[in-house]
C-alpha cells in the first residue's frame, strides 16, 4: 500500500507557498500574472483613451454643450460614454464623430478585459493542482506530457486497481495539460503538477522521484528526432539523485528501437517503443488473425479483464519445478476469482514464457511467477486449501 506521510495531506488539496512569502512578493506575482495577460495593459489603453476623449470633446463640445463645458465634467461624462453610451447627442458632426469611436472602442475594450479575466481565473482554477514540491511516498511520477497521458492516467487509476497511487506530473508549460475535473472522473482525483524541465534534477526532487515508486518518461513530441536525447538525459538525472537499495523503477518511452539500448545504458529499467510494439502486433495479425483482440485484452486494465502480473515466489514455492507448479495453479481453487494460471518465470534479465522441459530448473528464491489472472493475485489464499 502507498505510504504518504501525514504532512502532506494538507499539500496535496492545495499548493503550497514557499515560507517566508511576503505580501510584498505575492502582490507582484499578481501584478506580473495580470501583465501576462495584458490586462495592465488594457488598463493603461482604457485611460488613455479616456483622457484624449474628455479633452477632445471639451476642445469640440464645451461651448455648445453643458456635459462637456469644463474638464471635470468631460472626465464624467466621458467615463460613462465608454460603457454605456452617451445621455446627451453632440451638438456638434465632429462630436458626434468623436463619440462613435469612443463607443467603438469602449465595446472592445470591455470585451479584451472581460477575456482577460476569464483566462486569469481560468488558469488559476487550472493550477490548483499545481504544487511547489511534495513530501509523499510510493508515487508514480510521469516526465513530459501529451495527450495520451489522460488516457495513461485512467489505467493506472482503474477502479480495479488495488494500490492506489497518487500521480505527479513534471511538465514545462502546466497550461498545457487539460486534466478533467475529478468530481467528473475520480481517476484524475489524486494528480498533481510539478512545473519545471524533467532534465533538471532540482525539479525531480521538487516531484519527490527518489521516494516514487515508478517514474515514466514518456517521449516529448517537441523534440522531433532528438526526442530520445531528452529521455537520455531524464533517465541519467534520475539515477544521478536515487542511491541507495531503494529506488524507483524507470520506465522510458521510445521514440526509435535503435535507442533502446542507450535508454537502459542511461538508467531506465524498461523501454518501450510505440513503434516497434505497432509493427509486432501488425505482423501477428497478419500471420494469425485476431490477435489484436487478444493482445488488446491482456493490455487492458479493466473490471473482468484478465491481466499478466509478475508476482515474487513465495518461500513455500522455492525449489520447485515450472511443470509442478504449473500443475498445482491449474487445478488449485479455479473457483476463486483470484484463480490463475502460470505462465511463465522471470529471472532476472531472463524472461521464460512457457519454458519447455529443464529450461527453467527449479524456482529459485527472487524469481518472479508470471501470472494470468482475472484480479491480482493472492498466492496466500489460493495455496491455504491445498494440501501440498
Amino acid at each position: 500500500m502507498s505510504r504518504i506521510r501525514m504532512s502532506m495531506i494538507s499539500s496535496l488539496k492545495t499548493p503550497r507557498r514557499r515560507k517566508g512569502e511576503s505580501w510584498q512578493a505575492r502582490l507582484l506575482k499578481l501584478l506580473s500574472s495580470w501583465n501576462r495577460h495584458q490586462v495592465g495593459r488594457i488598463v493603461f489603453f482604457t485611460l488613455l483613451t479616456w483622457l484624449i476623449g474628455a479633452v477632445s470633446l471639451y476642445l469640440i463640445e464645451g461651448d455648445r454643450n453643458p456635459d462637456f463645458r469644463n474638464v471635470p465634467e468631460a472626465l464624467w461624462n466621458v467615463w460613462i460614454l465608454l460603457f454605456s453610451g452617451p445621455d446627451h447627442p453632440p451638438e456638434t458632426w465632429s462630436g458626434r464623430v468623436m463619440v462613435m469611436l469612443l463607443q467603438g472602442v469602449g465595446v472592445g475594450l470591455v470585451g479584451l478585459f472581460t477575456a482577460s479575466v476569464a483566462s486569469i481565473l481560468i488558469e488559476r482554477y487550472l493550477r490548483r493542482r499545481e504544487l511547489d514540491s511534495t513530501v509523499m511516498d510510493d508515487h508514480i511520477v510521469l516526465c513530459n506530457w501529451a495527450p495520451r497521458g489522460g488516457e495513461w492516467i485512467r489505467q493506472v487509476h482503474s477502479r480495479i486497481v488495488t494500490e492506489w497511487r497518487p500521480i505527479v506530473i513534471i511538465h514545462d508549460h502546466p497550461d498545457e495539460i487539460e486534466l478533467p475535473d475529478k468530481a467528473d472522473e475520480p481517476a484524475f482525483g489524486d494528480v498533481y503538477i510539478v512545473k519545471g524541465d524533467p532534465t533538471s534534477e532540482v525539479i525531480l526532487r521538487r516531484a519527490g522521484v527518489p521516494r516514487a515508486y515508478s517514474v515514466v518518461v514518456l517521449v516529448d513530441s517537441r523534440e522531433g528526432k532528438h526526442a530520445d536525447g531528452k529521455t537520455i538525459l531524464t533517465c541519467v538525472s534520475i539515477r544521478n539523485i536515487c542511491k541507495g537499495d531503494s529506488q524507483p523503477n524507470v520506465i522510458a518511452e521510445s521514440l526509435s528501437p535503435n535507442n533502446r539500448a542507450h535508454l537502459r545504458k542511461a538508467g531506465a529499467d524498461e523501454v518501450v517503443s510505440a513503434h516497434d510494439i505497432g509493427l509486432r502486433l501488425l505482423a501477428r495479425a497478419s500471420l494469425f488473425h485476431g490477435m489484436i483482440r487478444v493482445y488488446q485484452e491482456l493490455l487492458t486494465i479493466r473490471r473482468d479483464n484478465n491481466e499478466i502480473y509478475a508476482v515474487p515466489v513465495p518461500e513455500a514455492l522455492v525449489g520447485k519445478p515450472f511443470e509442478e507448479l504449473s500443475g498445482r495453479f491449474t487445478r488449485t481453487n479455479r473457483d476463486n476469482p483470484r484463480g490463475c494460471l502460470l505462465i511463465g518465470i522471470q529471472r532476472d534479465e531472463d524472461m521464460m514464457i512457457n519454458p519447455i522441459g529443464e529450461e527453467a530448473g527449479p524456482v529459485l528464491e527472487g524469481d518472479l511467477l508470471i501470472l494470468l489472472s482475472r484480479k491480482p493475485p493472492d498466492l496466500k489464499a489460493i495455496f491455504s486449501d491445498d494440501p501440498d
